[in-house]
């Protein structure tokens, strides 16, 4: 084998163990993204049940036209 042949082989090694540690990192950033995902569709559950339970509260003090103010901007 020539000394630039060796050089070529190693080379194409070098990328393809380089676009292997490439492909790895970005597996993990996906799993990440994945956890983080989760975690922020079960924040966004708990806090539209908060959000309806607050809002039936105002309901039951306030009446079903307070809901109508609320939503057009603010209480009067």
């Amino acid at each position: 084998m020539t000394q630039k042949e060796q050089e070529e082989l190693r080379e194409l090694q070098k990328k393809l163990f380089d676009s292997r540690i490439t492909l790895g990192d970005i597996e993990v950033r996906m799993a990440r993204l994945k956890t983080q995902k989760k975690s922020t569709l079960f924040d966004v559950e708990n806090i539209a049940t908060t959000l309806t339970q607050y809002q039936e509260g105002l309901d039951k003090k306030y009446g079903e036209p307070k809901k109508a103010i609320l939503e057009a901007g603010g209480l009067k």
